[in-house]
């Protein structure tokens, strides 16, 4: 996510008014919703309407990458290899560890999805 202004990286957890990233599932939700409500385009005068749906879009898109713990996952990872001044630190190449995080993550959702699937089959056969 860029910030229209400078072009350079919004962070996540700023854009939810969230004071650190070591902040839980439930503290994540209860911000977004917070402050969904306040900028939601329908709630807004129309003469902010487009400020307030950008706004809303951008909300929406934190909520949706932090809530999700594998794509919070590789945006954490991505946070910590940004510099000062924004850009990509010299060593972007992902440590076995968290590549493994990641792949281990995915492979649960996968398996959830699949047991639900077949569960599904169950009841309807």
């Amino acid at each position: 996510m860029t910030n229209n202004n400078t072009g350079r990286k919004t962070n996540l957890y700023q854009v939810l008014s969230l004071s650190s990233e070591s902040v839980g599932p439930e503290e994540i939700k209860k911000a977004y919703r917070k402050l969904a409500r306040q900028h939601h385009p329908d709630v807004r005068p129309a003469s902010g309407k487009e400020e307030s749906t950008r706004r809303f879009l951008e909300i929406r898109e934190a909520y949706e990458t932090l809530s999700d713990p594998a794509s919070r996952l590789v945006y954490d990872y991505q946070l910590s290899n940004v510099n000062s001044v924004g850009r990509p630190q010299r060593s972007e190449c992902w440590s076995s560890s968290s590549s493994r995080a990641v792949w281990q993550m995915q492979l649960h959702g996968l398996k959830e999805r699949s047991r639900v699937r077949m569960e599904r089959k169950s009841y309807s056969s």
